[in-house]
């Protein structure tokens, strides 16, 4: 045999060797695509807005420094504590992540529905560090002095 003869024999059988499953190829595309159309969907804004349960200790937010509560978060069905709305119009909340609970966090926003003490809201925005509770929010006075947490509203829903 010729060094033709050879390499083309020897290039047959390692062809001839490995095995290419297009049926395989064919069904691994089509589980790609059931795949990618089984992933979770997150919306924009849940990925802009974190729940803040998933991110922070809200049993005690006084182990976090003021310098770390500044991040954008989601206070999903908070209670409504109290609140105040004053002259310009701005209302002052003070809610709590549980009804019992007394860990607080405070915003001012102008709003375009009436709420009511213990109902639950939530707020999409911006952590602003820690606070006092002030006599000039105009809320009950057990809740001055009080340790809050401040909040800067993008969206509020009922």
């Amino acid at each position: 045999m010729n060094r033709k003869k050879i390499a083309l024999l020897t290039s047959l059988t390692i062809f001839s060797g490995t095995n290419i499953p297009f049926n395989n190829l064919i069904n691994n595309h089509s589980n790609n695509v059931i795949k990618a159309a089984q992933r979770k969907k997150v919306s924009k804004t849940e990925s802009k807005y974190p729940d803040i349960m998933k991110k922070l200790d809200i049993t005690s937010m006084q182990q976090y420094d003021s310098n770390i509560l500044f991040m954008s978060i989601a206070l999903k069905n908070f209670y409504v504590k109290a609140f105040h709305t004053d002259d310009s119009g701005k209302t002052n909340i003070l809610l709590a992540p549980l009804i019992t609970s007394n860990q607080y966090f405070v915003t001012s926003v102008n709003l375009d529905h009436k709420i009511k003490k213990n109902q639950r809201i939530t707020i999409q925005g911006f952590l602003n560090g820690k606070t006092k509770i002030s006599k000039k929010q105009n809320f009950d006075d057990k809740y001055i002095n009080k340790s809050a947490v401040s909040v800067l509203v993008d969206q509020i829903s009922y």
